[in-house]
């Protein structure tokens, strides 16, 4: 079969003509996937290169739609959408003639056309909604969660825990970061690690935290709860990994609060660099206020660092309700995290068992494991229908 894929996933292009984007994980997916197919072809915006990306470039053969990179969150930016409808439409219809099948990954403006556009061609089609599956969304995500479930015609692969979905196409689904290969690279180092643990304990916290700086991440409550783990001597060092418009506001409140001996702001980074960081750290510290599926969590227990995770959504999946992978406190108030990191302290012992669980975990979630089960299901689906 030969694919397209629909993504507003913004995309850059060198002087060479290669093509890349600063979303490594999902062009590593998207890579994966393509593996299963004759060809692949993305339709997606691409914007002009500048010196301050950080960019992941495609190795496999798959080729290019190009469409602008409109929308955003004031009227005029909705607006600017109408302007574009029309060169949507005709790369829907380029990816329509080279694909037997389209994968459309949810929610964004982009879909909301293309929804349509290959419902009534009839398409061949499954998708994958990134949001929060069970959770409150604006008026437009909303919109296209009730077209995945009331219209849309292939599977959907969504982000809950275990089958808890009611109608038989829409699967539970994860976002993978590593293949096998690299979890098997990490073999050596995390027995080390647990080797350490058990000999020495952990007597100075070294935490990362990743993820684009913004307010719904909540780093800033983070923060927050370092100011008073100092003011109670805990030795920690933090790493916050990412970039975002509350760069200035974060850099700010560490000054202020002299927080620059134990945190870093370390800018982003790509999938490479990130795995370096992960392997210096004890725990992955997440506070997100919401999250689809958070892949940080995931690439921590891969490297044999313990997650320590606000309880919404997926957080229980991936810590297990009973922390026998990592642990889950309220973000509601920083007190509570600092608190957590307080009662982490007197649990050291329990690591090892932890970060064994969680490889094991794991291991279950690599890029293999992912993009084996979307073809395999789709084949079936369409086999039967």
């Amino acid at each position: 079969m030969h694919l397209g894929i629909t993504s507003d996933c913004i995309h850059y292009k060198n002087e060479e003509g290669h093509v890349g984007t600063e979303n490594h994980i999902l062009l590593r997916q998207l890579e994966q996937l393509a593996t299963h197919f004759e060809s692949t072809t993305i339709v997606c915006p691409f914007i002009p290169i500048d010196d301050t990306k950080v960019i992941s470039w495609y190795n496999q053969p798959i080729q290019f739609i190009e469409v602008p990179n409109v929308g955003g969150k004031t009227v005029w930016d909705k607006l600017q959408i109408f302007t574009v409808f029309s060169k949507w439409i005709s790369a829907f219809r380029k990816v329509d003639k080279v694909s037997d099948i389209v994968y459309q990954r949810f929610p964004n403006n982009l879909n909301i056309p293309g929804f349509f556009y290959f419902y009534f061609k009839n398409k061949k089609v499954f998708a994958t909604y990134t949001g929060s599956w069970q959770g409150k969304e604006t008026f437009t995500y909303g919109f296209q969660k009730w077209l995945l479930k009331k219209v849309f015609r292939g599977p959907v692969w969504v982000y809950i825990a275990g089958h808890s979905a009611t109608i038989n196409r829409i699967k539970p689904g994860f976002s993978p970061s590593y293949t096998e290969a690299e979890w098997n690279e990490e073999t050596r180092q995390v027995n080390e690690r647990i080797a350490t643990i058990k000999r020495d304990g952990i007597n100075f916290f070294s935490l990362i935290s990743v993820g684009k700086l913004i307010d719904y991440k909540n780093q800033l409550t983070i923060l927050k709860a370092c100011v008073i783990l100092k003011r109670q001597q805990f030795p920690f060092r933090l790493k916050i990994v990412g970039d975002g418009p509350m760069y200035g506001e974060l850099s700010n409140f560490i000054s202020q609060n002299k927080l620059g001996d134990c945190v870093e702001l370390a800018g982003k980074k790509n999938y490479q660099q990130l795995r370096e960081l992960y392997r210096q750290a004890d725990f992955v510290l997440q506070a997100p206020l919401k999250e689809g599926f958070g892949k940080v969590p995931i690439e921590g227990l891969f490297h044999g660092v313990v997650p320590v995770l606000n309880h919404i959504t997926m957080a229980g999946y991936m810590a297990g309700e009973n922390e026998e992978r990592g642990f889950l406190f309220d973000a509601s108030n920083p007190k509570n995290i600092a608190d957590k990191l307080l009662e982490i302290k007197n649990k050291i012992s329990v690591m090892p068992n932890m970060i064994e669980n969680g490889r094991e975990f794991a291991k279950k979630q690599t890029l293999e494991s992912w993009a084996n089960e979307y073809y395999a299901t789709v084949c079936e689906f369409y086999k039967k229908s």
